[in-house]
């Protein structure tokens, strides 16, 4: 929008008090219009009740629901009888384009350093993806679709020595009050079971 203002000529060297008047007031008014033209229009307009603006859905919904609390998996003991569980993290990116993942080990009370990555959004191939390196420097990379109500993480592990183990996670997610974990090694076509798990909420 442009505004367009040209005052009525006035004779060189002339006064005249109620056309100054007029001027100020006129100033003052294209002042006012001009600031209220800076603000964002949700301030200065009601949004319309029949057909309100609606934010487009992110692609990373699916996988929002981590992001509702941090989370706490209790483990089977280890062999000395220590008692062990992971504590995850997962929180949006500032510019909500990514989920960072940041999960721990808890033995016996003490955290130590698990995990770190991210989950994105990748336009090229339409899926969401999924990066991580854990703390004796595999690398786990995979892709995440949605499968009868379970998240499905295909994914490889990249060893260190550049072995590569291929993985499946099955994450059922139980609205954002649980979910559980069941991951699988993939062999010659076929699925072991490695490890099942439920988090739930950290208190």
């Amino acid at each position: 929008m442009s505004i367009s203002y040209n005052p009525p000529a006035r004779k060189r060297g002339s006064v005249d008090a109620m056309n100054i008047s007029l001027t100020m007031k006129q100033t003052r008014c294209l002042a006012i219009v001009f600031l209220l033209g800076l603000l964002p229009s949700s301030m200065l307009f009601a949004a319309d009740e029949e057909s309100p603006a609606k934010a487009p859905a992110s692609p990373l919904a699916p996988v929002a629901f981590f992001t509702a609390h941090e989370w706490d998996a209790k483990l089977p003991d280890s062999p000395d009888g220590k008692k062990m569980s992971i504590h995850a993290s997962f929180t949006w990116a500032e510019n909500r384009q990514a989920i960072r993942i940041s999960n721990q080990f808890v033995i016996d009370g003490k955290p130590m350093p698990y995990i770190d990555g991210v989950y994105f959004w990748n336009p090229e191939k339409r899926a969401i993806m999924f990066v991580y390196s854990d703390a004796k420097g595999s690398l786990y990379q995979g892709t995440v679709r949605l499968e009868e109500g379970k998240l499905v993480h295909e994914f490889q592990e990249i060893h260190p020595d550049g072995k590569i183990d291929a993985l499946l996670a099955r994450v059922t997610p139980h609205g954002t009050e649980s979910w559980d974990n069941a991951i699988f090694a993939r062999k010659d076509g076929t699925l072991t079971p490695l490890v099942q798990v439920q988090y739930l909420p950290s208190h």
